[in-house]
């Protein structure tokens, strides 16, 4: 019984200008426990800006026709920022309250009379 994540990139914004410069990144987060994958599978997706200042002269700039998956979710705000929202935990969180769920503070009980 183990958690599989998976993070995609699925949608990228670019400044509207020629020089399709990223300026947000959406990453979507699949979760589930390998035991029981129908009933555990839980996604969010994150959005993250990503500074656009220095345009095309920037450190370490790609242009987006030679940009990867990879090399996006590795960028210091996707990164970082995932990180930071702590989805996996959260998942992790719900998952395990859907295989093993909590016992409940108060229950009916009939009369008794």
């Amino acid at each position: 019984m183990a958690v599989v994540h998976t993070q995609t990139v699925e949608a990228l914004t670019i400044l509207n200008n020629a020089d399709n410069i990223v300026s947000e990144v959406a990453v979507q987060t699949v979760s589930y426990d390998d035991s029981n994958q129908s009933n555990t599978t839980i996604d969010s997706i994150n959005y993250f800006s990503v500074d656009t200042s220095g345009g095309t002269g920037a450190s370490g700039f790609v242009a987006y026709a030679s940009l990867t998956q990879a090399a996006i979710l590795a960028w210091t705000p996707v990164a970082d920022g995932l990180v930071s929202s702590k989805v996996k935990e959260k998942h992790e969180a719900w998952i395990a309250s859907v295989l093993s769920p909590p016992t409940p503070a108060e229950v009916n009980k009939d009369l008794p009379w």
